[in-house]
This record gives structure tokens, sequence and C-alpha cells, in this order.
């Protein structure tokens, strides 16, 4: 009698990523489970490396992608062009949000244990730890979008942050902002989301002998309304104690810097520089068309595609350049 894979899970009442790794001597299989799946080969008379070619030749044609918050446009167009790639080559894509939970990153994960998807994206990662393990038991299974997680082996695609965020801050430098004030979505100090340019901001204003003042800092901020609640802060401030600049890492929380501020009557650029970051579409049509970071969106989706082939493929793929950021340069700075 002929059993499928699924049928041998659902026997010995494991999952099925549990009989791949067991037919395939993996690790993380207990002695209990192996026992279990071995019971159910032997009842049926059915030789293992019929299941490893079963197993073998599974394939969705899926692949998921996971992000923080669909709604930041950024992700959104990220998703919409990564989708439109995969999709001509023969792949859907399904998205999901972590909204910055670690638990929902690891239920996403778990996909590729019960093979609901052939490999997964992450454009966001909460918790590096569980990444790195999951990466080395699905080798190849897993690409790091606009994440890096140093020693853990997984093809990534890195943009240099640290550089572009230098690049911003020299900006305003050089056109006489001696105070300036710093958002981010992460913490800070930050050892996760942002980190690299929180350090760049740091050794920036180290350098330059600039001080910072825990005023002066905007953490987990993310939406316009976000941006909006910062300007209203700063509008309360005394003249003497505003910053004359503020660094974002966001172009929604900019454009909601530069609405409340100008309402509050506060000149921008003149009196206060805003710098976003992405350079989304809606960017250069606002009040104060944004001066931004813009990321290479193109590029990104064009080298996650081949990465993510490459490994289904089981080709090696060779070390990856950090992506540059380009400064664009419009009214807000």
């Amino acid at each position: 009698m002929a059993i499928t894979i699924s049928e041998i899970a659902k026997k010995a009442g494991v999952g099925v990523g549990t009989v791949s790794r067991y037919i395939n001597k993996q690790p993380h299989v207990s002695k209990k489970s192996g026992e279990k799946i071995q019971a159910v080969i032997d009842e049926f008379d059915f030789v293992p490396s019929a299941i490893a070619a079963q197993l073998r030749s599974h394939s969705t044609k899926t692949i998921g992608l996971l992000v923080s918050r669909v709604a930041n446009p950024f992700f959104s167009v990220l998703f919409d062009k990564l989708e439109t790639k995969l999709k001509k080559l023969g792949y859907q894509v399904l998205v999901t949000q972590t909204h910055d939970d670690p638990e929902s990153e690891q239920k996403f994960l778990e996909q590729l244990k019960t093979q609901k998807v052939d490999a997964v994206i992450l454009a966001s990662v909460e918790n590096p730890d569980l990444v790195m393990r999951v990466g080395k038991e699905f080798k190849n299974k897993i690409v790091l979008l606009n994440e890096h997680i140093e020693g853990a082996g997984i093809p990534s695609i890195e943009l240099n942050h640290y550089q572009a965020t230098i690049n911003a801050l020299d900006y305003l430098y050089i056109n006489g902002r001696r105070h300036i004030a710093y958002v981010t979505g992460g913490d800070y100090p930050s050892v996760q989301h942002g980190k690299t340019r929180t350090k760049a901001y740091q050794d920036f204003c180290a350098q330059h002998n600039l001080a910072i003042s825990p005023q002066d800092i905007y953490v987990h901020q993310h939406t316009i309304y976000d941006g909006i609640e910062i300007g209203k802060r700063i509008i309360s401030m005394t003249e003497n104690t505003r910053p004359d600049s503020i660094f974002t890492n966001s172009d929604e929380v900019a454009i909601g810097v530069i609405h409340a501020l100008k309402k509050g009557k506060i000149a921008v650029p003149k009196d206060i520089a805003v710098i976003g970051y992405d350079d989304q579409p809606m960017a250069s049509f606002v009040e104060v068309p944004l001066t931004t970071l813009q990321q290479p969106i193109d590029e990104m989706v064009k080298q996650t595609a081949e990465l993510l082939l490459n490994c289904l493929k089981g080709i090696e793929n060779r070390e990856q350049q950090k992506l540059e950021l380009k400064l664009v340069v419009r009214t807000s700075a």
C-alpha cells in the first residue's frame, strides 16, 4: 500500500518537516519522534529513499515574505515590485507583518518546517538568534533583505545605512546645522532596529563635538501622526532649546513633523531643516518637498530574486556588495 509524506506525518503524530529531517538524517528530531516515524515506514514497507525523493520533488512554488508593517509605503512598494518579479518567475508570494513582534516572526518561520513555502524572505528580523537557528536547520531556505545577522551564514542583501546616515548628517552640518535631533523606529541605543543608523548618528556627533540631549532623541516613531506629535513637542520648546534640524528614519514621520511645524508657524527649512528616509512616492509632492535618502528598491528586488533562485537551485551565491543609498535634496533641508 502506497503512503504519502503527509500520511506518514499524520500517523506518526509529527509534522511533515520532522519527517523530512528524519529521512534526510538532519538534526533536531527527537529519539521518540524518530521511532514513531520509523514504525510507520516499517508498517507500510516504504523505503526511505522513495520518501526522500518525494521530499526533494515537493515544491509549493510559494515564497513567504516577512515585513514589519505593510502600511509603511516603503514596504508596500517593495512588496509590490518583489511580488511582480517573482510572479514572472513562477512563484506566488505570501506576505506577513510582524509589527515588531518576535512571536509573529516565529510563527512565520514555522511555515518552513511544515513545508507550506519553499523559502522565505525576511525584510524584518525581530529575533536574530531564532533566525540563525532556523537558517542552520533549513540551509538556503532563508534570504535576508535589508537585514544582516553577523556570523549566521544566511544569504543577505545589505544596504549601507551607516554611510547614508553620515552623508545626510554631513549635509546638514555643511549647511550650518549644529543641533540635530534624531528620530528612530527602534530603541536608543539600539541593538536591532535601526542600530546601524543610530551608531552613525552617535559617531557623527562625537566626531564633530555635537552634544546629544535626551530631549532630542525620539524612539519608536513610525507614522505621520507620530511625526505630528514630535512637531508639537518641538513647538512647545523655547527657541534656544529647539533643534535646528531633524534627521528621521522615515519619510512618513518627517512629513508629520513638517506639517506640525508649519502649523506652529515654524519655517521649514529656514528655522528647522528636516530630512526623511526611503524616498517614498509622496516625498516630492508634500507641502514642503522632502529631502530624503533614497533606497534602491529596483536593485534590491533584482538582487533578492537572483539570490533566492540560486538558493533554491543549490547554487552557491557570490559575496554581495552593500547597496548604496542616494541623498535626494529637495526643499525641506
